[in-house]
């Protein structure tokens, strides 16, 4: 019976390669493509990962860590899409999907050990990157392989990861603002120990340095009160564009504006994720796309396509994948 690595050889491919064009992954060109369809009905190759896994006495299950915090990640679109992106690649491969959740670093931690230890779990995939990463070292210290959606903050080289270039992505934000007219953005976050929102702010900073402009962030939390942002606008009257973090901090930031009887007309907003808040707020909000469909698939072709043995091997070879990214414009940019 064919393997996947035998299409792989037969198409002068790797076997990652092989399995993104299954998906119909956008980073394969339609010529490799179709030399790997050819290969593949050549071979008779038809996945069959479950068998493989009873021969191997592995687990075909897959671990998905969500960030701590279950409240933000239920109302936040983002992980919903990573997790389709997981789901729709490990279904097809008879692979199964058990998530990890916890109201904090502690308890997600723990709900991970008994992943491990009752499901037999062995590969994770972790959608978020922070400062400081408890759930990291514990998968490092007991050998655990896993892919990072987001960039690791140390041990780079030897990390898989999928990611978008959130510091272009800041970048290019910020500058779509100043040549639409804007003059003063801001940059207003929730956490910048989440290494999203930190890029972000990085290629914001890099785009108003560049046209020498001084950068300025804006920090809202959860307790955040109408009185905090009117004070800001006081002490800030230049401000006349915002760079929010995500697309629920756009949202979050037309009604903070709207609260203290602000134009949101004498305000342009660009956000990130380009979700449902984007698109369902008023005015729509001009935001970022950073395919977060994409970024679950890729993360799972990654950790399906290796086993313990090539892991190191897939490291010194492909450290991490790209997702590309768009600015989507609606009313939220467009003056009046």
């Amino acid at each position: 019976m064919a393997t996947i690595k035998d299409v792989a050889r037969e198409a002068g491919v790797s076997p990652s390669t092989v399995s993104r064009t299954l998906h119909d992954s956008s980073l394969i060109s339609q010529e490799t493509k179709e030399k790997i369809w050819r290969k593949k009905k050549k071979l008779n190759y038809s996945p069959n990962f479950a068998a493989q896994n009873l021969a191997n006495n592995t687990s075909n299950i897959i671990g998905v860590i969500l960030p701590p915090n279950e409240e933000s990640v239920a109302n936040n679109p983002f992980f919903g899409q990573i997790l389709q992106g997981i789901t729709s690649v490990c279904n097809q491969q008879a692979y199964m999907v058990s998530v990890a959740t916890g109201k904090d670093n502690a308890e997600l931690i723990e709900n991970v050990q008994m992943m491990m230890e009752r499901g037999q779990v062995k590969r994770f995939i972790v959608t978020f990157s922070q400062q400081s990463d408890d759930v990291l070292e514990y998968l490092d210290q007991n050998d655990a392989e896993y892919v990072l959606i987001g960039e690791p903050i140390k041990n780079i080289a030897e990390t898989l990861y999928v990611n978008n270039d959130n510091v272009a992505a800041g970048k290019d934000a910020t500058e779509y603002l100043l040549d639409n007219g804007y003059h003063h953005p801001v940059y207003v976050y929730e956490d910048l120990e989440e290494m999203v929102q930190k890029d972000r702010f990085i290629g914001y900073s890099h785009a108003m340095e560049a046209d020498e402009r001084t950068p300025l962030s804006y920090q809202i939390k959860k307790e955040h009160t109408k009185e905090e942002l009117q004070e800001f606008i006081e002490q800030h009257p230049e401000v006349d564009s915002m760079v929010a973090c995500d697309d629920i901090m756009g949202v979050t930031l037309q009604n903070g504006l709207l609260a203290i009887h602000q134009n949101l007309a004498d305000y342009g907003i660009i956000s990130f994720n380009n979700s449902l808040f984007a698109r369902a707020s008023h005015p729509s909000l001009t935001s970022v796309e950073i395919f977060p469909t994409s970024l679950g698939m890729e993360a799972a072709v990654l950790v399906l396509n290796v086993d313990d043995r090539d892991f190191t091997k897939l490291r010194s070879t492909l450290s991490h994948v790209v997702i590309p990214h768009k600015i989507v414009e609606r009313e939220s940019t467009k003056r009046k």
